[in-house]
Protein backbone atom coordinates (compact mmCIF):
# COMPACT_ATOMS: atom_id res chain seq x y z
CA UNK A 1 0.00 0.00 0.00
CA UNK A 2 0.97 3.92 -1.29
CA UNK A 3 -0.35 6.39 1.49
CA UNK A 4 0.27 9.66 -1.12
CA UNK A 5 -0.40 13.57 -0.16
CA UNK A 6 -1.03 12.65 3.85
CA UNK A 7 0.49 15.50 6.08
CA UNK A 8 2.35 12.91 8.67
CA UNK A 9 3.10 13.46 12.08
CA UNK A 10 5.37 10.73 13.93
CA UNK A 11 6.40 12.18 17.35
CA UNK A 12 9.08 9.09 17.09
CA UNK A 13 11.40 11.17 14.30
CA UNK A 14 9.33 14.42 15.13
CA UNK A 15 8.85 14.15 10.87
CA UNK A 16 5.55 16.38 10.01
CA UNK A 17 4.82 17.76 7.15
CA UNK A 18 3.64 16.40 3.93
CA UNK A 19 4.80 12.62 2.64
CA UNK A 20 4.00 9.83 0.96
CA UNK A 21 4.64 6.46 2.94
CA UNK A 22 4.65 2.81 1.71
CA UNK A 23 3.35 -0.13 3.84
CA UNK A 24 4.27 -3.76 2.82
CA UNK A 25 2.93 -6.65 4.89
CA UNK A 26 1.79 -4.12 7.95
CA UNK A 27 5.43 -2.52 8.37
CA UNK A 28 6.10 1.13 7.31
CA UNK A 29 8.72 0.51 4.70
CA UNK A 30 9.74 3.90 3.27
CA UNK A 31 8.81 7.45 3.70
CA UNK A 32 9.34 10.54 0.87
CA UNK A 33 8.19 13.48 -0.79
CA UNK A 34 7.41 11.65 -4.67
CA UNK A 35 6.92 8.18 -4.09
CA UNK A 36 6.23 6.25 -7.06
CA UNK A 37 3.68 3.17 -6.60
CA UNK A 38 4.80 -0.24 -7.92
CA UNK A 39 3.22 -2.25 -10.39
CA UNK A 40 -0.68 -3.21 -8.90
CA UNK A 41 0.47 -1.68 -5.53
CA UNK A 42 -2.98 0.07 -3.46
CA UNK A 43 -2.72 3.71 -3.20
CA UNK A 44 -4.70 5.92 -1.14
CA UNK A 45 -4.65 9.50 -1.53
CA UNK A 46 -4.84 11.26 1.78
CA UNK A 47 -5.07 14.96 0.47
CA UNK A 48 -6.25 16.67 3.03
CA UNK A 49 -6.08 14.36 5.74
CA UNK A 50 -3.72 13.57 9.06
CA UNK A 51 -1.58 10.10 8.54
CA UNK A 52 -0.15 9.19 12.45
CA UNK A 53 0.72 6.79 14.66
CA UNK A 54 -2.19 5.54 16.57
CA UNK A 55 -3.49 7.35 19.54
CA UNK A 56 -3.53 6.26 22.88
CA UNK A 57 -6.25 7.18 25.56
CA UNK A 58 -5.23 6.84 28.88
CA UNK A 59 -8.58 8.06 30.32
CA UNK A 60 -12.03 6.35 28.82
CA UNK A 61 -15.16 5.66 30.06
CA UNK A 62 -16.96 2.62 27.90
CA UNK A 63 -19.53 1.99 30.88
CA UNK A 64 -19.40 -1.61 30.37
CA UNK A 65 -20.30 -3.69 32.93
CA UNK A 66 -23.23 -2.02 34.59
CA UNK A 67 -24.13 1.30 32.50
CA UNK A 68 -24.20 0.19 28.78
CA UNK A 69 -27.18 2.08 28.22
CA UNK A 70 -24.96 4.55 27.45
CA UNK A 71 -22.21 2.77 26.18
CA UNK A 72 -20.36 -0.52 26.06
CA UNK A 73 -16.67 -2.18 24.66
CA UNK A 74 -17.99 -2.72 21.41
CA UNK A 75 -19.36 0.79 20.45
CA UNK A 76 -16.88 2.17 22.74
CA UNK A 77 -13.91 0.26 20.66
CA UNK A 78 -15.78 1.19 17.55
CA UNK A 79 -15.97 4.75 18.16
CA UNK A 80 -12.55 4.71 19.36
CA UNK A 81 -11.13 3.44 16.06
CA UNK A 82 -13.22 6.00 14.38
CA UNK A 83 -11.26 8.68 15.53
CA UNK A 84 -7.83 7.25 15.16
CA UNK A 85 -7.35 5.34 18.53
CA UNK A 86 -5.79 2.45 18.53
CA UNK A 87 -5.29 1.48 22.42
CA UNK A 88 -7.65 2.53 25.08
CA UNK A 89 -7.23 2.19 28.76
CA UNK A 90 -10.87 2.09 30.51
CA UNK A 91 -11.74 3.52 34.01
CA UNK A 92 -12.51 0.75 36.78
CA UNK A 93 -16.02 2.61 38.40
CA UNK A 94 -18.32 0.50 36.76
CA UNK A 95 -21.13 -1.67 38.11
CA UNK A 96 -19.49 -4.17 39.65
CA UNK A 97 -16.39 -1.98 40.10
CA UNK A 98 -13.56 -3.62 38.45
CA UNK A 99 -11.81 -4.16 42.02
CA UNK A 100 -11.65 -8.11 41.71
CA UNK A 101 -10.35 -10.31 39.39
CA UNK A 102 -13.28 -11.98 38.19
CA UNK A 103 -14.50 -8.19 36.64
CA UNK A 104 -11.39 -7.68 35.24
CA UNK A 105 -11.03 -11.14 33.01
CA UNK A 106 -14.53 -10.86 32.04
CA UNK A 107 -13.65 -7.31 30.78
CA UNK A 108 -10.35 -8.25 28.87
CA UNK A 109 -11.89 -11.43 27.40
CA UNK A 110 -14.87 -9.39 26.10
CA UNK A 111 -12.17 -7.27 25.12
CA UNK A 112 -10.20 -9.52 22.78
CA UNK A 113 -12.83 -9.37 19.78
CA UNK A 114 -12.21 -5.92 19.21
CA UNK A 115 -9.90 -4.47 16.67
CA UNK A 116 -8.26 -1.77 19.19
CA UNK A 117 -6.23 -2.64 21.83
CA UNK A 118 -8.43 -2.06 24.99
CA UNK A 119 -6.36 -2.14 28.44
CA UNK A 120 -8.14 -1.91 32.20
CA UNK A 121 -7.34 0.11 35.23
CA UNK A 122 -8.53 -1.39 38.26
CA UNK A 123 -9.72 0.35 41.10
CA UNK A 124 -7.28 1.32 44.34
CA UNK A 125 -10.02 0.37 46.78
CA UNK A 126 -12.87 -1.67 47.47
CA UNK A 127 -16.45 -0.05 46.01
CA UNK A 128 -14.46 3.28 45.67
CA UNK A 129 -14.86 3.84 49.31
CA UNK A 130 -11.47 4.48 49.56
CA UNK A 131 -11.55 2.05 52.81
CA UNK A 132 -10.46 -0.81 52.03
CA UNK A 133 -7.52 -1.17 49.56
CA UNK A 134 -8.05 -3.58 46.55
CA UNK A 135 -5.53 -6.87 46.27
CA UNK A 136 -3.56 -4.76 43.66
CA UNK A 137 -0.88 -7.57 42.99
CA UNK A 138 -3.78 -10.43 42.04
CA UNK A 139 -5.47 -7.49 40.04
CA UNK A 140 -1.81 -6.69 38.46
CA UNK A 141 -0.96 -10.38 37.31
CA UNK A 142 -4.62 -10.73 35.96
CA UNK A 143 -4.32 -7.87 33.43
CA UNK A 144 -4.84 -4.41 35.08
CA UNK A 145 -2.26 -1.99 34.04
CA UNK A 146 -3.18 0.95 36.75
CA UNK A 147 -5.15 1.98 39.25
CA UNK A 148 -7.50 4.12 40.00
CA UNK A 149 -10.96 5.69 41.60
CA UNK A 150 -11.69 7.85 39.28
CA UNK A 151 -14.35 10.12 39.76
CA UNK A 152 -13.86 9.55 43.91
CA UNK A 153 -11.15 11.63 46.00
CA UNK A 154 -8.96 9.50 47.73
CA UNK A 155 -9.67 11.47 50.95
CA UNK A 156 -7.23 9.27 53.83
CA UNK A 157 -3.71 10.54 52.67
CA UNK A 158 -1.80 7.55 54.98
CA UNK A 159 -4.11 5.45 52.76
CA UNK A 160 -3.30 6.58 49.39
CA UNK A 161 0.71 6.76 50.82
CA UNK A 162 -0.17 2.84 50.93
CA UNK A 163 -1.36 2.85 47.72
CA UNK A 164 1.02 4.52 46.03
CA UNK A 165 4.07 2.59 47.68
CA UNK A 166 2.23 -0.24 46.31
CA UNK A 167 1.85 0.99 42.89
CA UNK A 168 5.59 1.76 42.63
CA UNK A 169 6.41 -1.75 44.14
CA UNK A 170 4.53 -3.24 41.20
CA UNK A 171 6.02 -0.54 38.86
CA UNK A 172 2.29 0.43 37.49
CA UNK A 173 1.19 3.80 37.47
CA UNK A 174 -2.09 5.20 40.18
CA UNK A 175 -4.34 8.05 38.81
CA UNK A 176 -6.16 10.50 41.24
CA UNK A 177 -9.19 12.72 40.93
CA UNK A 178 -8.02 15.53 42.73
CA UNK A 179 -11.52 17.22 44.39
CA UNK A 180 -11.78 17.66 48.23
CA UNK A 181 -15.92 17.74 48.30
CA UNK A 182 -15.37 19.15 52.01
CA UNK A 183 -14.84 23.06 49.86
CA UNK A 184 -17.53 22.84 47.48
CA UNK A 185 -20.80 23.96 47.95
CA UNK A 186 -22.69 24.11 44.47
CA UNK A 187 -20.66 21.63 41.83
CA UNK A 188 -19.98 22.13 38.23
CA UNK A 189 -19.32 26.26 38.64
CA UNK A 190 -16.36 28.08 39.47
CA UNK A 191 -16.38 29.99 42.70
CA UNK A 192 -15.66 33.83 41.46
CA UNK A 193 -17.30 36.54 39.81
CA UNK A 194 -19.86 34.19 37.56
CA UNK A 195 -21.14 32.26 40.50
CA UNK A 196 -21.67 35.71 42.31
CA UNK A 197 -23.40 36.95 39.27
CA UNK A 198 -25.54 33.42 39.69
CA UNK A 199 -26.30 33.85 42.90
CA UNK A 200 -24.54 30.37 43.57
CA UNK A 201 -21.28 29.78 46.02
CA UNK A 202 -20.04 27.74 43.49
CA UNK A 203 -16.94 25.31 43.23
CA UNK A 204 -13.42 27.01 44.47
CA UNK A 205 -9.98 26.17 43.48
CA UNK A 206 -8.66 25.58 46.67
CA UNK A 207 -11.22 22.19 45.87
CA UNK A 208 -8.60 20.82 43.41
CA UNK A 209 -5.32 22.83 44.56
CA UNK A 210 -5.06 21.17 48.25
CA UNK A 211 -5.29 17.47 46.66
CA UNK A 212 -2.92 18.58 44.01
CA UNK A 213 -0.52 19.60 46.77
CA UNK A 214 -0.76 17.11 49.35
CA UNK A 215 -0.75 13.97 46.29
CA UNK A 216 2.34 15.49 44.60
CA UNK A 217 4.11 15.46 48.06
CA UNK A 218 2.96 11.60 48.79
CA UNK A 219 4.23 11.03 45.13
CA UNK A 220 7.76 12.97 45.89
CA UNK A 221 7.73 10.78 48.85
CA UNK A 222 6.83 7.31 47.25
CA UNK A 223 8.25 7.73 44.13
CA UNK A 224 5.58 6.23 42.35
CA UNK A 225 4.03 6.92 38.82
CA UNK A 226 1.36 9.32 39.77
CA UNK A 227 -1.36 10.77 37.08
CA UNK A 228 -3.52 13.66 37.92
CA UNK A 229 -6.35 13.69 36.33
CA UNK A 230 -8.07 16.70 34.74
CA UNK A 231 -6.39 19.62 36.21
CA UNK A 232 -8.34 23.52 35.73
CA UNK A 233 -6.37 25.06 37.80
CA UNK A 234 -3.13 27.48 37.36
CA UNK A 235 -1.69 26.98 41.00
CA UNK A 236 -2.31 23.15 40.40
CA UNK A 237 0.16 23.40 37.03
CA UNK A 238 2.52 25.70 39.54
CA UNK A 239 2.17 23.19 42.53
CA UNK A 240 3.06 20.32 39.58
CA UNK A 241 5.48 22.18 37.86
CA UNK A 242 7.30 22.61 41.31
CA UNK A 243 7.17 18.74 42.05
CA UNK A 244 8.53 17.36 39.17
CA UNK A 245 11.82 19.92 39.56
CA UNK A 246 11.86 18.37 42.77
CA UNK A 247 12.13 14.64 41.03
CA UNK A 248 8.49 13.54 41.74
CA UNK A 249 7.04 11.33 38.50
CA UNK A 250 4.48 13.23 37.98
CA UNK A 251 2.05 12.98 34.53
CA UNK A 252 -0.71 15.63 34.43
CA UNK A 253 -4.11 16.00 31.78
CA UNK A 254 -5.81 18.65 30.73
CA UNK A 255 -9.10 19.20 28.29
CA UNK A 256 -9.91 21.15 25.52
CA UNK A 257 -12.40 22.86 27.41
CA UNK A 258 -10.06 24.20 30.36
CA UNK A 259 -7.41 25.49 27.40
CA UNK A 260 -10.48 27.24 25.10
CA UNK A 261 -13.28 28.12 27.63
CA UNK A 262 -13.11 30.79 30.83
CA UNK A 263 -16.36 30.02 33.43
CA UNK A 264 -18.32 32.70 31.34
CA UNK A 265 -19.08 30.14 29.33
CA UNK A 266 -21.23 29.26 31.49
CA UNK A 267 -23.35 32.59 30.84
CA UNK A 268 -23.67 32.00 27.37
CA UNK A 269 -24.20 28.24 27.24
CA UNK A 270 -26.08 27.58 30.93
CA UNK A 271 -25.86 24.30 32.51
CA UNK A 272 -24.43 23.11 28.54
CA UNK A 273 -20.80 24.22 30.79
CA UNK A 274 -21.15 22.78 34.06
CA UNK A 275 -18.69 20.31 34.44
CA UNK A 276 -16.27 18.44 37.03
CA UNK A 277 -13.74 20.14 37.52
CA UNK A 278 -15.37 23.38 36.11
CA UNK A 279 -14.27 26.02 33.83
CA UNK A 280 -12.26 28.38 35.87
CA UNK A 281 -11.21 31.65 35.17
CA UNK A 282 -8.53 33.24 32.04
CA UNK A 283 -5.48 33.28 34.16
CA UNK A 284 -6.25 29.60 34.91
CA UNK A 285 -6.49 29.15 31.12
CA UNK A 286 -3.49 30.75 30.34
CA UNK A 287 -1.66 28.74 33.32
CA UNK A 288 -2.84 25.48 31.63
CA UNK A 289 -2.02 26.52 28.17
CA UNK A 290 1.78 27.63 29.75
CA UNK A 291 1.95 23.91 31.41
CA UNK A 292 1.20 22.49 27.76
CA UNK A 293 3.51 24.06 26.67
CA UNK A 294 6.35 23.82 28.58
CA UNK A 295 5.24 19.73 29.56
CA UNK A 296 4.02 20.25 32.63
CA UNK A 297 0.44 18.72 31.16
CA UNK A 298 1.66 15.86 29.33
CA UNK A 299 -1.56 14.24 28.61
CA UNK A 300 -4.65 16.42 26.61
CA UNK A 301 -7.91 14.53 27.46
CA UNK A 302 -11.91 14.32 26.97
CA UNK A 303 -13.74 13.05 29.53
CA UNK A 304 -17.45 12.61 29.84
CA UNK A 305 -20.38 14.34 30.17
CA UNK A 306 -21.28 15.82 34.15
CA UNK A 307 -25.32 14.96 33.71
CA UNK A 308 -24.33 11.47 32.31
CA UNK A 309 -24.27 10.64 35.67
CA UNK A 310 -27.09 12.24 36.89
CA UNK A 311 -29.65 11.74 34.12
CA UNK A 312 -30.30 9.26 31.24
CA UNK A 313 -32.21 11.48 29.36
CA UNK A 314 -29.27 11.56 26.95
CA UNK A 315 -27.96 7.89 27.18
CA UNK A 316 -28.74 7.79 23.23
CA UNK A 317 -26.11 10.42 23.03
CA UNK A 318 -22.93 7.73 23.39
CA UNK A 319 -19.47 8.22 23.04
CA UNK A 320 -19.58 7.43 19.44
CA UNK A 321 -20.43 11.26 18.63
CA UNK A 322 -17.29 12.28 19.72
CA UNK A 323 -15.84 10.63 16.37
CA UNK A 324 -18.28 10.31 13.77
CA UNK A 325 -16.80 14.42 12.43
CA UNK A 326 -14.15 14.53 10.02
CA UNK A 327 -11.24 15.50 12.27
CA UNK A 328 -9.57 14.74 15.74
CA UNK A 329 -10.72 18.53 17.31
CA UNK A 330 -11.73 17.49 20.87
CA UNK A 331 -10.33 14.28 21.18
CA UNK A 332 -8.07 12.77 23.51
CA UNK A 333 -4.85 12.55 21.96
CA UNK A 334 -2.54 10.94 24.88
CA UNK A 335 0.71 9.31 23.57
CA UNK A 336 1.95 8.25 20.16
CA UNK A 337 1.33 4.38 19.48
CA UNK A 338 4.38 2.79 17.39
CA UNK A 339 2.62 -0.16 16.17
CA UNK A 340 -0.03 0.83 14.25
CA UNK A 341 -1.10 3.77 12.04
CA UNK A 342 -3.72 5.62 11.31
CA UNK A 343 -5.60 7.95 8.67
CA UNK A 344 -7.53 10.73 10.20
CA UNK A 345 -9.30 14.21 8.68
CA UNK A 346 -7.19 16.84 9.76
CA UNK A 347 -8.45 19.60 12.46
CA UNK A 348 -10.24 21.62 10.85
CA UNK A 349 -10.33 24.85 13.70
CA UNK A 350 -8.23 27.77 12.22
CA UNK A 351 -7.53 28.08 16.18
CA UNK A 352 -8.03 26.76 19.69
CA UNK A 353 -8.87 30.40 21.09
CA UNK A 354 -11.84 30.83 23.08
CA UNK A 355 -14.73 31.71 21.27
CA UNK A 356 -19.27 32.22 21.50
CA UNK A 357 -20.08 30.01 18.58
CA UNK A 358 -21.52 27.12 18.84
CA UNK A 359 -20.76 23.80 16.69
CA UNK A 360 -23.14 22.77 14.06
CA UNK A 361 -24.14 18.97 14.43
CA UNK A 362 -26.49 16.24 12.63
CA UNK A 363 -29.52 15.60 14.88
CA UNK A 364 -30.04 11.83 14.64
CA UNK A 365 -33.00 9.84 16.27
CA UNK A 366 -32.93 8.12 19.74
CA UNK A 367 -34.41 4.73 20.56
CA UNK A 368 -37.80 5.97 20.75
CA UNK A 369 -37.36 8.34 17.53
CA UNK A 370 -37.10 11.17 19.01
CA UNK A 371 -34.71 13.81 18.03
CA UNK A 372 -31.25 14.36 19.94
CA UNK A 373 -29.57 17.35 20.08
CA UNK A 374 -25.90 16.48 20.99
CA UNK A 375 -24.55 19.12 23.25
CA UNK A 376 -23.27 22.35 21.57
CA UNK A 377 -19.66 23.14 23.30
CA UNK A 378 -17.40 23.97 20.96
CA UNK A 379 -14.88 21.17 22.09
CA UNK A 380 -18.20 18.87 21.95
CA UNK A 381 -18.88 17.77 25.27
CA UNK A 382 -19.00 18.51 28.68
CA UNK A 383 -17.34 17.24 30.89
CA UNK A 384 -16.82 14.81 34.55
CA UNK A 385 -14.84 12.39 36.11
Amino acid sequence: MLIKNGFLIDPATKKSGNYDIRIKNGIITEIGNTLSPAPNEQVTDAAGLTVAPGLIDTHIHFRDPGFTYKENIHTGSQAAAAGGFTSVICMANTSPVVDNTETLTDILERAKDEKIHVYQAASVSHKLRGEEMTDMEALKTAGACGFTDDGIPLKNAAFLYEAMEKSKQLNVPISLHEEDPSFIKNNGVNHGAVSEQLGIYGSPSIAEESLVARDCMIALHSGADVVMQHISSGRSVDIIRHFKSLGANIHTEATPHHFTLTDEAVLTYGTLAKMNPPLRSEADRQAIIAGLADGTIDIRNRPCPAQQRRKRTLHHCRSKRNHRFGNITGARDHFSCTQRASVTYAASRKNDDQSRQTVSFRRRKNRKGRSCRPRDLRSRSKMDS
